[in-house]
């Protein structure tokens, strides 16, 4: 029987959404410690388009 790979759709959305939610839980964690007071939306903004980047490039390297 032969494996074939996931959707490249699936790839992109699961390489994204670990990411996400392993930096918001490095940035929960810091927020908990007290290293960090507050973080403005914008920075929770720009992780979430950091993530959605870093998967895309990471699920089309990994098709190829």
């Amino acid at each position: 029987m032969s494996r074939r790979k996931p959707n490249l759709i699936t790839t992109i959305g699961l390489y994204a959404g670990g990411l996400l939610l392993i930096t918001f839980a490095a940035l929960l964690l810091l927020q908990a410690a007290g290293v960090i007071s507050s973080v403005p939306n914008i920075v929770y903004v720009a992780l979430v388009l950091l993530a959605v980047g870093c998967g895309l490039l990471y699920g089309i390297g990994s098709r190829s």
